[in-house]
Parts: structure tokens; C-alpha cells; sequence
């Protein structure tokens, strides 16, 4: 889908490259730009296999490492020959660190006019807080979603994911591929400005929509939903937890399935905001008849009459259930030192198009020599780039 579309790829750690290998494996030729002998910091982080880390693999298959000291003259001028012949540039640098470097939007755009240009960072390029440095962690905590996070009673508490991360870098790839298209409707470049703070709060609209209209700040819920009763996790006689959910006629073939009294059956409790007057009452009895069988039992119950119901997976059983096989969540491919490695699959599936995996994770600066000899560099210029420490 993207073959054709290079992509000079200055990010590291997780958001930048969560979005360049979306990328890159939908046909986007990526050249991960990493400093000299150290590379991204998150080449050596747990866990580690043979000195490889599996956290950096599941963010960087099907890129080529080039090193550059982009603090030094001569690695811009590599950098400027490289964005000549590029289409779309990717950096995660604090606010004003590009400026300073001499690789801005405003700098490329010299060389190469119709260059797309995404920069992702904390706060965004502007507004009070665009100089704070901050992590997905600083954002959950800032954008509201720790307060939203956790038990009734319990202190807030962060997502297990990054989705800060997460969601700028989903945010990020939508915004290249929109940017992809307009350039070449009207052959014209564009800059992007994507903040994780940003893109968090954008997530939230469903909530946002109770201190809009109702002036009512939302408290943390646990497992409850804000708007449904009942949806929440409740514990089954085998001390299993099982998440149950309904609409209105589900609802109806709930309380059948619970043989619970007929006044359940009538109004307030079949709307949903009557449901939600007595959330209390409602988990309370629905609690009491599921502690009766166990989860496979009432999975079982519930899958026959239509009402939707999970038990609580962990990631090992998520990893090897049937649908994640039917689904082809888990790729596998070789990977130097070590052989045969699994990752998680991106979840489309196109009818006549693929995205796949092109090549295995990258070694720090494995295709140096082979780019800079596409751009004239002979062996003897090459080395001596390297022992001068550009390369």
C-alpha cells in the first residue's frame, strides 16, 4: 500500500516507533535514524534474548538502522542528502531540539518541498506546558485517565499499556496516511503536530460528555461501565471473575437466565438510565446468583441466550487461545543470533492487500555503508566517517 513511500525515522523508545513500523509494514520503506554505539535506549531493555530486547523488537521490525551524531555537521549533511529523496519525516525530540539540530520543518522543507513532516512530543509544539518533559506515565496522570483508573475506594492508578502511547502513534500513522493522500491530490507537503496529551484527552468523549452537560465530575468505577448496569466483573463459585454486559433485550434474557424476580422485568429496570438509578441493587442480586455456578458454567449459560460475557483472560491465555491462532495475531520470524521470534500481528485484514513483515529487527547501523554507498560514498569515506564518530 505504501511501497514507494520512504520514511526517515528519528524517533525512539515507543510512540515514533509504534507508528513508522505500521508503516513500514503496510509497504513504507523506514530508515530508523540511531546514534552511534548506543543506539535507541530501548535496545537494551527486559526483557533481553541474547542481547536482544524483546521490547525494542515488537516496536522495530522491518526498518534499516542508519547511525548518525546528529550533533555533528557533517551527519546533518547526510541527514539533508537523505530527506531529498524521501517522502515523509518522523521525530519525537523535546520541543526545540530539531531547531537547534537544524532539521526543523522549516529546515527540510528548503530541500524538499512536499516533505510530510510529524513531529510527536509530550504537550505538542505549543501552548504553557510545551516544555515539560513527559512520558506516558506523566500523561495518564495529567490528562485525567489515573482518576479515572481503578477501584471505587482505591488510590487512581495507571493503564498496564501505554496508551498515551499508544494513541498518538495510531493518531500519527491515520495523519501521514491523510497527509499521503492530500499531497497527492493537490502536490503539496504538510507539517503534523501530535501530542500524547493531546491525543489522550481526544480519547475521551463519552466521559467528557458528563462534566459538559451535567456538571458532574466522573469517579473511578473499577470494572463498571459510566453509562451500563450491569457491566462489571463479577466472581463465579470457582473464584473466577466474569465480565457481564447487556443491552435492553438482553437485559430481558438475563433476568430469565437468572430467574430473577418479574419486577426486573419492568420499568425503571429495562431503560438503561433506570438500570443506572439502581446499579447498587442490580450487581448485588446478579452477584449473588453467579456465585452459585462456575465461570465456564455461566459462559456457557450465557453464550447460548445471546447475552455478551467474558471471563477474565490473563495474557498467557490470550496468547494461546484458538481465536488469537483463527486470527493470526502471533507472527513469527528470524531473527539473527536467536532464530525463530514471536510478535504480535497488526490487527487488519485487508481482502486484496497485506501487510506483513518485510525483514527481521534491524543491529545498530546495519545498513549505514549500504545507504551512504547509494548516496556516492565510497568505502575509504565511509570508514573514515566512522572512525571521526558522524557514523
Amino acid at each position: 500500500m505504501f511501497e514507494n513511500i520512504k520514511i526517515l525515522d528519528f524517533t525512539r523508545v515507543f510512540s515514533g516507533p509504534f507508528c513508522t513500523q505500521m508503516l513500514a509494514e503496510l509497504g513504507a520503506e523506514v530508515i530508523k535514524i540511531e546514534e552511534p554505539k548506543s543506539g535507541d535506549e530501548t535496545r537494551g531493555w527486559y526483557p533481553l534474548e541474547k542481547n536482544w530486547s524483546g521490547y525494542f523488537m515488537a516496536l522495530n521490525r522491518s526498518k534499516k538502522s542508519l547511525t548518525l551524531n546528529l550533533k555533528n555537521e557533517e551527519a546533518i549533511e547526510i541527514v539533508k542528502k537523505l530527506v531529498s529523496t524521501c517522502d515523509v519525516v518522523v521525530e519525537n525530540f523535546a520541543p526545540g531540539v530539531v531547531q537547534r539540530l537544524g532539521i526543523s520543518y522549516e529546515d527540510l522543507i528548503k530541500i524538499n518541498p512536499n516533505i510530510i513532516y510529524l513531529s510527536l512530543s509530550a504537550y505538542g509544539q505549543t501552548g504553557p506546558n510545551k516544555n515539560i518533559k513527559g512520558y506516558d506515565p506523566i500523561i495518564q496522570a495529567d490528562a485525567g485517565v489515573m482518576s479515572l483508573t481503578g477501584e471505587k475506594e482505591g488510590p487512581p492508578v495507571k493503564t498496564m499499556f501505554p496508551i498515551a502511547d499508544i494513541s498518538s502513534s495510531l493518531y500519527g500513522a491515520f495523519a501521514i496516511a491523510a497527509a499521503l493522500y492530500k499531497r497527492s491530490v493537490r502536490q503539496e507537503g504538510e507539517y503534523i503536530d501530535i501530542a500524547l496529551y493531546d491525543s489522550v484527552v481526544s480519547l475521551m468523549g463519552i466521559l467528557t460528555a458528563i462534566p459538559f452537560f451535567k456538571n458532574e465530575i466522573p469517579k473511578r468505577l473499577g470494572s463498571e461501565h459510566p453509562h451500563r448496569v450491569p457491566s462489571r466483573n463479577f466472581e463465579t463459585s470457582d473464584g473466577t471473575y466474569i465480565h457481564v454486559i447487556c443491552n435492553h433485550s438482553q437485559w430481558l434474557k438475563l433476568c430469565n437466565a437468572l430467574n430473577l424476580e418479574e419486577k426486573y422485568k419492568r420499568e425503571p429496570y429495562t431503560s438503561d438510565l433506570g438500570r443506572l438509578e439502581h446499579r447498587e441493587e442490580i450487581d448485588e442480586i446478579i452477584q449473588n446468583v453467579l456465585s452459585t455456578k462456575t465461570g465456564k458454567e455461566w459462559m456457557k449459560i450465557f453464550n447460548e441466550i445471546g447475552v455478551p460475557c467474558s471471563l477474565i483472560n490473563s495474557l498467557d491465555q490470550v496468547l494461546n487461545s484458538e481465536q488469537t491462532k483463527a486470527r493470526d495475531l502471533i507472527v513469527r520470524w528470524e531473527q539473527d543470533n536467536i532464530g525463530e521470534v514471536p510478535g504480535l500481528n497488526f490487527p487488519y485484514k485487508f481482502l486484496n492487500s497485506t501487510s506483513k513483515i518485510k525483514s527481521p529487527v534491524p543491529k545498530l547501523g546495519e545498513h549505514t555503508s549500504e545507504m551512504l554507498e547509494e548516496f556516492g560514498y565510497t568505502q575509504n569515506e565511509i570508514d573514515n566517517l566512522r572512525e571521526k564518530g558522524i557514523i
